[in-house]
């Protein structure tokens, strides 16, 4: 801050290097974070998984589970009992869970909630929990695992977890009459995917729908009670001012046992599966612990079955380019699954409640999720060795005397062996913001420069003045003394005349100023015409409009309803696109409304610094909870935000270009961009269809993505929707004003 308030900084050496390789920086910056999150996939740049926590002590305990043939039967038992009875009806067996339960001699109890689905105009969904308490037998149940399953009909679209579930209630069956467990372990099979996991979540955790707790834990995006905008008011015809935070009543749990240590979530289709995909990933991009992510693929290969994490299978040996290359797709796969912030599993709930979970999915040689390579030495894991599997992965944790804290939280994995910590993939992201900085200082510094020069040439001017004058006064001297006699008497007669005028005129003076001085009060301005207030009320306009549309789905959704009858994803999005169109064309004269004058480019130029360091802020303080989400934002918006400059005059005249940068804003305007990635993934998932085709699959991928971020922010606390309402479009339409709106050269 001192080379910046110094009056003398312009004149420094680094102002005019700076000014003059800020481009050639900028570019630098950015690809060298580019090239720096490439590296990191090579085996040098990267670090190989080892355990923090010692009291796991993997590997160490003999196997004893037994169980294989009771897993079958009771997977044989299961299928037939959703064949027979429930196959129409799709419901979930609970009685028949309820009773293998109970024989087991577990503490059975269910759990019903009820979800009154926030865009649906009434839709109401119940469903139930069910889950079995196994007390341990030299504790007082002050701890707690978890082992869960979700419940997935025969007529689901994707895999079935009837070998999940039968492989859970077979591992009930075994731990039962052992007396070495400290901790007790809670069997649980969910209704509706992570719909009942989390509202078994929010009960055992005495969360309900009641307004403080409900908003304070989970968050959403309206709070409870009237809405900002009471349009009820206006319309009494719409439910404007629909509750969005009651949308899931978790309901109250019967039973419990202490505090969760961990969960490990079962997805097994058959008990014949080829390998073991590991899931991770959670809510916003929460991650667990990594000494239970190593501890899963340690005791998999111990227990001879075959693992992988993101089609990263490391019992294949391969060159060190292919590694390389192997570890890059991970990486990239790990980034595509985490920005979202949508849990791959039934885990990722857990995360938020401080719970270390993972999802163990088995795939098969005909697995549409991923085919495993070729190769011979890829043996069938049965009940058996899954069994052996999770009792060793149980039985470690069941050796924690406290909570997960030694290892990290913030990782990415490069392979099932491979991750780059927090400190290694962040200058990654540090670089993109950089590059957004830099800029912004060199416009500071122009700034600063060009009021320096403004006032020097007004110096120059005045100092030239009096020069002229003095060299005039020499020359008329002479002349002067002649007239000034003549002149003496007759100012005599005209100084009483001029006496009254100038009375009048000072008085008219002071009336004037007075005048200026009301006019101008609580309008802090400079002698150039640059204004504080007038830019401080765009930025809260701006970031105003971003927030009334982070509010509007269920006021568009209940019009569609109402007025249209379309269906609420229809309504959303054609509401969206009705939106943004208007909003193209009006927020460009924003700032012309609280000014009189003309736009200066102090003031565009300040607007721009301000939208960069924001920019810059929001990648860093994103990607300081979700790196994936930060580092995608960062890496798409960044070039626009170097591109967009002050337009003037002779700008204006380059029309081709003027006319690039605009073409390029808009396509990166948020759901334009949504709506171009989805036709273009489409055609790429689907080649052989037509032109119009492939835009109607977009078309239709780009409303569910768009429902689902929406009710995914209503339901569980998704980031994302948020992000791009709140952050990413106020961001994107000051860039379009600043573009949008020329200034004098």
């Amino acid at each position: 801050m001192g080379l910046l308030s110094d009056p003398e900084y312009g004149s420094a050496k680094w102002v005019k290097i700076l000014k003059r390789i800020q481009g050639p920086l900028c570019f630098l910056c950015y690809v060298g974070a580019i090239g720096w999150f490439l590296m990191l996939g090579n085996k040098e740049f990267n670090n190989e998984t080892y355990f923090s926590e010692n009291a796991l002590l993997p590997g160490l305990v003999t196997k004893e589970f037994n169980a294989e043939s009771s897993a079958n039967r009771f997977y044989s038992e299961f299928l037939q009992e959703m064949e027979d009875k429930y196959e129409e009806t799709g419901e979930m067996p609970v009685p028949w869970l309820v009773g293998k339960m109970s024989q087991l001699h577990l503490e059975v109890y269910t759990h019903n909630f009820t979800l009154n689905y926030p865009m649906g105009q009434g839709q109401i969904y119940k469903g139930t929990n069910v889950y079995g308490i196994l007390r341990a037998a030299r504790t007082a149940s002050l701890e707690a695992i978890v082992v869960s399953a979700p419940f997935r009909y025969l007529s689901s679209h994707q895999k079935g977890t009837a070998a999940g579930i039968a492989l859970m209630l077979a591992f009930a069956q075994f731990a039962r009459p052992q007396k070495y467990w400290a901790k007790d372990i809670i069997f649980l099979v969910t209704e509706y995917e992570q719909l009942g996991m989390q509202a078994w979540l929010e009960a055992y955790h005495g969360l309900n729908n009641e307004p403080e707790t409900f908003y304070s834990s989970l968050g959403g995006f309206s709070k409870h009670g009237a809405p900002p905008m009471d349009f009820g008011k206006l319309l009494s015809s719409v439910n404007w001012g629909e509750d969005t935070t009651r949308c899931l009543n978790p309901g109250k749990l019967q039973g419990r046992s202490g505090s969760i240590q961990a969960a490990i979530n079962l997805e097994f289709d058959t008990p014949k599966i080829k390998y073991v995909e590991v899931k991770i990933e959670g809510l916003n991009g929460q991650l667990p612990n990594l000494d239970l992510v190593n501890l899963v693929h340690k005791l998999c290969v111990k227990s001879g079955i075959h693992h992988s994490y993101k089609y990263s299978y490391s019992w294949i040996r391969r060159s060190k380019m292919d590694e390389w290359v192997n570890g890059i797709w991970t990486m990239l796969s790990m980034v595509n699954t985490q920005f979202p912030g949508v849990p791959t599993g039934n885990h990722g709930l857990f995360h938020r409640f401080g719970i270390e979970a993972v999802t163990l999915e088995g795939r098969d040689v005909n697995d549409p999720a991923g085919v495993p390579p070729k190769v011979n030495s890829l043996p069938t894991a049965n009940f058996y060795r899954l069994g052996v599997a999770l009792e060793s992965i149980l039985r470690s944790l069941n050796n924690l005397l406290e909570r997960f804290h030694q290892s990290y939280f913030f990782y990415l994995l490069a392979g099932t062996n491979r991750f780059i910590s927090i400190g290694q993939y962040m200058p990654s992201l540090c670089l993109l913001c950089a590059a957004m900085l830099i800029r912004a200082l060199s416009l500071w510094v122009g700034i600063q420069q060009d009021e320096e020069v403004t006032g020097k040439t007004k110096d120059d001017a005045t100092n030239n003045d009096v020069k002229d004058n003095l060299t005039d006064k020499h020359a008329d001297d002479k002349t002067k003394e002649e007239e000034n006699s003549r002149e003496i008497e007759e100012s005599k007669e005209t100084k009483k005349e001029e006496s009254e005028s100038n009375e009048k005129e000072r008085n008219d003076d002071q009336n004037e100023r007075l005048l200026d001085d009301k006019t101008n009060e609580g309008n802090i301005k400079c002698d150039d015409g640059f204004s504080i207030v007038n830019m401080g009320a765009n930025y809260f306009c701006v970031h105003f409009i971003g927030y009334t549309v982070m509010n509007f789905p269920v006021i568009l959704s209940q019009i569609g309803a109402k007025f249209f009858d379309y269906p609420s994803e229809f309504s959303v999005y054609v509401g969206f696109i009705g939106t943004s169109i208007p909003l193209v064309v009006i927020t460009p004269f924003i700032p012309r409304l609280f000014r009189i004058s003309p736009i200066n480019r102090e003031e565009m130029t300040m607007t721009n610094i301000l939208v960069l360091i924001e920019l810059a802020t929001a990648c860093l303080a994103i990607g300081m909870h979700n790196f994936s989400l930060g580092l995608v934002v960062a890496t798409i918006y960044t070039p626009l935000a170097l591109v967009v400059s002050v337009v003037d005059e002779k700008e204006a005249k380059r029309s081709v270009v003027l006319f690039l940068k605009r073409l390029y804003c808009l396509l990166l305007q948020p759901l334009c961009m949504l709506s171009l990635g989805m036709i273009a993934y489409s055609r790429v998932l689907f080649p052989e269809e037509g032109l119009m085709s492939m835009i109607s699959r977009g078309k239709d991928a780009a409303m569910q993505a768009v429902m689902f971020s929406i009710v995914d922010s209503l339901i569980y606390g998704n980031w994302l929707y948020n992000v791009a309402t709140s952050i990413l479009f106020p961001t994107w339409i000051i860039l379009w004003q600043i573009l949008c709106n020329k200034v004098e050269s």
